[in-house]
Formats: structure tokens, C-alpha cells, sequence
């Protein structure tokens, strides 16, 4: 299937410059055009290098190679969405969306749009939603475990076991044993004498009724 291009237009059409990168291969001949969008997307100045098929794909990652070879020779004259990823000429990655479609001609054509810069937001978003996720996890297991340790009389350490022991014990994750041993003692609002007489002297004297509703 490896031809060299033989013009810097679409064979045998004769339309403006696209403002998305296009790309088209002729099947017949094995020819391929891209627009200068297109070179560009590749890190190639227009005409740099010779279009074949393989150095086509050979940007294309190699997960992705076969799938999006497959949408773009089996597009039909109905529009195809199909999305991969690639390695431009410097090296970078790029993640793309496509809309490929068959011609009256028997061409294939694909506009592409870089989504590069969208993955990467989403990306960030999701980690960071993780992140602030696990923090709200460890931080409520730390509640847990100090209130465990508290009622059983027995080092935060041993508190931590007891909750890893229930959830292996009744395959709930630890995090949700935790939750609802937090939430209980919160609504359950019981003063616990001898804990609180304990715990005097370190507040120095301020209970519950020195300080303002905090809602």
C-alpha cells in the first residue's frame, strides 16, 4: 500500500485548505494527502517527508494503531467518529478525535481535532478529585481508629486493626465501617463521663458550653 504523494492536494478535487487537520487516502492507489493543519499535528513542515501508509501509522500508538485503521478504511459515505492517539515528530503525544468518512470518489477522508489539551484538564480534574477523595477516606479512618481506641481503651494502632479485622471479616471496605462508626457516635451525642473528665485537664477547663454553635 506504500505509494508516494504525487500532488499536495486532494486528487481529483479541488477545495480550500480545511482549518481542522484533514487527512485522505485514496485506497485505489495507495496515495495520501494531508492538509498543512495535518502536517502540522505530525511536527512536519508541508512536504518534508514522503506519505506512505506505514509512516502513517507509525505515528499512531500502537494500541490504538489497528482500531483506527479499521474505523477510518471501513468509513462509509455516513459520518464515523473515531478517536486515537499519536507521537508527532519531536515525540510528543497527542490524543485525537476524528469524523472519517467515504467520498463519492471511493476516498477517505478524516477531520481530526486535537484534544490534547482536553484530556490532560479532565485528567487533572479526576486526580485531583481522587486525591481530595482518599484525603476525605484517611481522614475519616483516622476518626475511626481514634474513637475505637478511645472506647476500647487501647493504642490508635490496635483501634486501626480492630476496623481492618471487621472489614476483612465482613467483606465491607474499611472506609465504609469507619463512616458508619463516625456517623453513629456523632448523632448519637452521648456524654461519656469518664472520658471527658479525663480529657479536662487538657482543654483547660473549656467544655462544650464555652464556645459557640459552630453551625
Amino acid at each position: 500500500m506504500s505509494t508516494t504523494i504525487r500532488d499536495d492536494r486532494p486528487v481529483g478535487r479541488d477545495v480550500p485548505a480545511p482549518l481542522s487537520p484533514r487527512l485522505r487516502y485514496v485506497p485505489s492507489d495507495g496515495s495520501w494527502w494531508w492538509s498543512p493543519e495535518c502536517w502540522a499535528l505530525h511536527g512536519f513542515q508541508a512536504g518534508e517527508v514522503v506519505l506512505t501508509t506505514e509512516l502513517v501509522l507509525a505515528h499512531v500508538d500502537p494500541q490504538d494503531r489497528d482500531r483506527w485503521w479499521a474505523t477510518l478504511s471501513g468509513a462509509t459515505d455516513q459520518p464515523v467518529p473515531g478517536r486515537f492517539r499519536m507521537r508527532d515528530a519531536q515525540g510528543a503525544e497527542h490524543h485525537v478525535a476524528a469524523v472519517c468518512r467515504r467520498t463519492d470518489d471511493g476516498a477517505l477522508e478524516a477531520d481530526l481535532v486535537d484534544v490534547t489539551a482536553l484530556v490532560a484538564a479532565e485528567g487533572s480534574r479526576l486526580a485531583s478529585a481522587q486525591i481530595a477523595a482518599s484525603a476525605a477516606s484517611r481522614a475519616t479512618i483516622e476518626q475511626a481508629k481514634g474513637l475505637l481506641s478511645a472506647a476500647f481503651g487501647v493504642p490508635p494502632e490496635v483501634g486501626f486493626a480492630v476496623l481492618r479485622e471487621a472489614s476483612m471479616r465482613s467483606n465491607v471496605s474499611l472506609r465504609t465501617i469507619a463512616e458508619g462508626i463516625v456517623e453513629h457516635v456523632v448523632h448519637r451525642a452521648v456524654r461519656v463521663e469518664s472520658l471527658a473528665a479525663a480529657l479536662e485537664p487538657y482543654l483547660l477547663g473549656v467544655g462544650p458550653g464555652d464556645v459557640r454553635d459552630p453551625a
